[in-house]
């Protein structure tokens, strides 16, 4: 889900629809929502089946993102890079401009990833 997401923003100069508080919190949520928590004692643990009789297992024990950048970093990286470059291509230099809002939470997006 996380790379999905980051790619749709991050394609087409969707940069723009940032300006929204609204779907700026929907990526938050989506990007740092730890999900459900897989404890140390199972994560060894191999899912034998599909569909899992142990769905306790779809789980992770350091959260969604960090389990992206870890198995693949790769779409994530290029993702946040295009819409630094993006933000980039928007920023005025003037701290009242319309895009300043997209800016400025672009750059606190890419210090937390």
């Amino acid at each position: 889900r996380i790379p999905l997401v980051l790619a749709f923003f991050a394609r087409n100069d969707r940069i723009h629809s940032l300006q929204s508080t609204t779907l700026q919190e929907l990526l938050d949520s989506a990007l740092f929502e730890p999900g459900p928590f897989l404890p140390a004692s199972s994560a060894g643990a191999d899912i034998v089946n599909v569909p899992t009789t142990q769905p306790h297992l779809l789980a992770t024990t350091h959260g969604l993102l960090f389990n992206e950048l870890v198995h693949s970093p790769e779409v994530v990286r290029e993702s946040i890079l295009q819409l630094a470059q993006q933000t980039v291509n928007l920023d005025t230099g003037h701290i009242d401009a319309s895009t300043s809002a997209v800016v400025l939470y672009v750059i606190r997006l890419c210090s937390r990833v």
